[in-house]
């Protein structure tokens, strides 16, 4: 399962909820009917969607059955999730980050930089956060240092510049 939206308040008083996207692809709100909601680690359920309208950068969506602000409360800090297989295909050489997450970051010659634990996004640029041991190193996710990806093997084939590991 994969989080699209969160959550974040009522809208209203007859059970609309609004949430943040998590997504680049907000469109696909369209063709969903049914989608998961999940909190805090708890068991994923089922929701139909009603209706949905974009509001600001949020979605404004009401559920089946929640019909008023107290049961649109309960919702509050719920992730709105989907299938991987409900993914949107992504272009040649796109990724979702999900995928990189637990990739090893190697050179040509085989030498291990660390294991991808995350990415942050600063100013519109992605970092690779890399776990060396005790070690944490952040590379630019660019075409110039990330080589290769090869997903089905979990490996990142980098260029990484001298002097970048000690930063």
């Amino acid at each position: 399962m994969v989080s699209i939206a969160k959550i974040v308040k009522p809208q209203g008083n007859k059970g609309e909820v609004a949430a943040d996207f998590l997504t680049d692809f907000p469109q696909r709100f369209k063709d969903l009917k049914k989608v998961f909601l999940e909190k805090d680690g708890q068991s994923s359920l089922p929701f139909t969607i009603d209706s949905f309208r974009f509001l600001k950068q949020r979605i404004i969506i009401k559920f089946s059955g929640v019909n008023n602000i107290t049961a649109a409360e309960r919702l509050r800090d719920c992730h709105i999730k989907i299938s991987k297989n409900d993914l949107v295909t992504l272009p040649l050489n796109s990724y979702y980050q999900f995928d990189l997450l637990n990739c090893v970051v190697k050179d040509r010659k085989g030498y291990s930089f660390g294991t991808v634990t995350d990415i942050l996004e600063v100013a519109g640029k992605f970092l690779l956060n890399l776990q060396q041991g005790q070690k944490e190193i952040l590379i630019p996710f660019a075409r110039e240092i990330v080589l290769e990806v090869n997903l089905s093997k979990k490996e990142l084939i980098c260029n990484i510049p001298k002097g970048l590991e000690e930063l």
